[in-house]
């Protein structure tokens, strides 16, 4: 029997998933899941992901926020997971931005109105809060569950995920992402419509160098820069490595 093949994307929080997610709507219709049951998604992991996609045949693409468990194939689907990796200092800014404004009363959104940046992102480095800012990327991608502080193992486990996916994507270079994954969906056997109009942006990520913005947050946090680094060092390496990646794919074409 004839695999079906979903596009899983893992939506990491302000890594431009929503405009990944314009770009699927556009494409599927109603053939693609903005998933939103988080806590079902979150305990029930793996098996409720195939359960849900046996129960609605129509899909062709999945987003969510809460996939934290690695996805492999099985005799019945042949997943294309797709990821996002941003610079983690320069996503910092967007996560408090985002939160700030959110109307929202998740506890991220309510610490983010009541605190400057500098404060918000002091509470953030504190172990008894959720890592949102603090090596999350690396978490998400290793599949590690909410509440476990990822060691070296898991960044290598995150790196061997994006090396070998061919839907690995960089936020600050978005166009090139949709450039290398055309091709990575036509060999998939999926035709897809890239073009896009960004979606729920609060900062123009091709105003300026990501490097020169990471480093100018850095000196507004001034002492706490140095935690905030320790604490997003497994994120760098991988945002770096995605990067190197992608450059390669590229000029390979």
């Amino acid at each position: 029997m004839k695999k079906r093949t979903i596009i899983i994307h893992k939506h990491i929080f302000k890594n431009a998933g929503t405009t990944f997610d314009w770009i699927l709507r556009n494409n599927f219709g109603n053939g693609f899941c903005d998933h939103r049951d988080d806590e079902a998604m979150r305990k029930g992991g793996k098996k409720y992901l195939v359960d849900y996609l046996n129960e609605h045949p129509n899909i062709k693409a999945l987003s969510s926020h809460h996939i934290y468990f690695r996805v492999s194939n099985n005799s019945k689907f042949e997943f294309l997971p797709v990821y996002f990796v941003r610079h983690p200092i320069e996503r910092i800014r967007s996560v408090y931005n985002f939160e700030k404004q959110q109307q929202s009363d998740s506890l991220g959104a309510k610490t983010a109105k009541r605190m400057s940046f500098v404060e918000y992102v002091a509470w953030r480095m504190r172990k008894d809060v959720p890592g949102t800012i603090r090596n999350f990327q690396t978490k998400v991608i290793a599949g590690l569950k909410p509440g476990i502080t990822p060691k070296n193992g898991d960044l290598e486990l995150a790196l061997q995920t994006i090396r070998r996916s061919k839907f690995a994507g960089v936020v600050d270079l978005f166009d090139l992402s949709m450039e290398a994954f055309g091709k990575s969906f036509q060999d998939a056997g999926i035709d897809l419509n890239l073009n896009f109009t960004p979606q729920n942006v609060l900062q123009d990520i091709d105003s300026i160098d990501v490097e020169e913005r990471a480093n100018c947050i850095l000196d507004e946090l001034g002492g706490l820069a140095e935690e905030v680094l320790k604490n997003n060092k497994f994120d760098v390496q991988l945002y770096l490595e995605t990067r190197k990646q992608l450059l390669a794919k590229l000029s390979r074409k």
